[in-house]
């Protein structure tokens, strides 16, 4: 962990940050530290006037269930598990295998070759269109996406408030319309809210993270010549395995947040309630170059533990517990295919001569610009 302490205090941050993979899934299953992140993240960097001016975006973010603990975050996930499940995932292969191939098209179209808009955005944002049933294409779900993680990052800044606002009512609109969200609970006005926030949630986090994973995996395949080879030859499992070894040096989410739900001791040190708490998912400063050469995996490996879909996982870059992400299997799918196609269509591509352009938000890990040599 680079001399990173397991705990301590941020003074920069304002708030805790575990960097022990060990400790860390010990806090994300643990109920002494609650899911709330975002009421309480409204209360410290929030003016009370802003809050009021813009309550009904506070209350559809909080209606997210990943703001909710056991029992309410149990019964409200359920259904969605459901939806996508591993058989689910699976069937959708084809079309995922479609929108690949539409992309490496307009990719091919494009120039320069960028792989971001083109590509990640393009297949993260037909992917999710399709499952959701939303008729809007991947610029504007990526840009709704974009606006409301640089205001969940930086909840003090008015224009950012703004801006998620007015995104928030394009997608109310658009998930009113959507086919999804009309199997879930509709009856009341209270009922239509969750259903719209909780559609709205998988929405969001089934676009910038998986868009940020397959941007990585086609920059770190095509500066490793062997796994390129491997890629190119088909070898069975080489483009599966190589997508697990992109998530684990640069996962798209680098931490996940979690509320201190009383006064206690952990790891040496006194905690107070309210405190916020960032548990890092690599085992390194949050604030970590994610232009820095990649390394080997995070040290202390999180093992044995088992994941929705029934796998063993060796990392907590999907999170640990009861908020293991529910779409780990679509994003595994997603990148997983993308190397195979791109080896396929292209295989004599390169990284061009300009350096990939990295996004500035402190949460994600994204790529705003990688560019390739097709070698066609």
């Amino acid at each position: 962990m680079n001399g990173t302490p397991p705990l301590a205090w941020d003074e920069g941050l304002e708030c805790w940050v575990v960097a022990d993979p060990r400790l860390a899934r010990q806090v994300l299953n643990h109920p002494g530290f609650t899911s709330g992140t975002f009421e309480r993240s409204f209360q410290l960097y929030m003016t009370e006037a802003a809050r009021e001016e813009y309550r009904e975006l506070t209350e559809f973010l909080r209606l997210w269930f990943v703001q909710a603990d056991a029992p309410e975050h149990t019964a409200l996930r359920r259904p969605v598990q459901r939806v996508m499940s591993a058989s689910y995932v699976r069937s959708l292969a084809p079309r995922v295998e479609e929108f690949t191939e539409e992309c490496l098209d307009a990719l091919a179209a494009g120039t320069p070759h960028d792989i971001v808009p083109a590509v990640a955005d393009g297949i993260s944002g037909k992917v999710m269109a399709h499952v959701v049933g939303v008729a809007e294409p991947p610029e504007v779900l990526h840009r709704w996406a974009r606006t409301l993680s640089l205001f969940i990052g930086a909840m003090y800044r008015r224009d950012h408030a703004e801006h998620a606002h007015r995104t928030m009512v394009e997608m109310t609109e658009a998930l009113s319309r959507a086919t999804a969200p009309k199997a879930f609970p509709q009856e009341s006005p209270e009922d239509r809210a969750r259903t719209a926030a909780t559609w709205a949630m998988n929405l969001f986090g089934g676009l910038e993270t998986t868009s940020s994973l397959l941007a990585s995996t086609v920059l770190d395949v095509l500066g490793e010549p062997p796994v390129w080879d491997a890629v190119r030859e088909q070898r069975p499992g080489a483009a599966e395995e190589f997508v697990e070894r992109v998530l684990q040096r640069r996962p798209p989410l680098r931490h996940l947040g979690r509320v201190v739900a009383h006064d206690q001791e952990l790891a040496g040190e006194r905690m107070t309630r309210g405190d916020l708490v960032l548990v890092t998912l690599t085992g390194e400063n949050p604030l970590a170059d994610p232009a820095a050469p990649a390394g080997p995996p995070a040290a202390c490996p999180v093992t044995g533990a088992t994941d929705d879909t029934g796998g063993s996982e060796q990392h907590l870059v999907f999170g640990f517990g009861p908020h293991y992400c529910v779409g780990a299997p679509l994003a595994r799918l997603e990148a997983a295919v993308l190397l195979r196609r791109f080896a396929a269509r292209f295989p004599d591509a390169r990284l061009a001569g300009e350096a990939p352009e990295w996004g500035p938000n402190l949460s994600y890990v994204g790529l705003d610009h990688l560019y390739v040599d097709l070698g066609v």
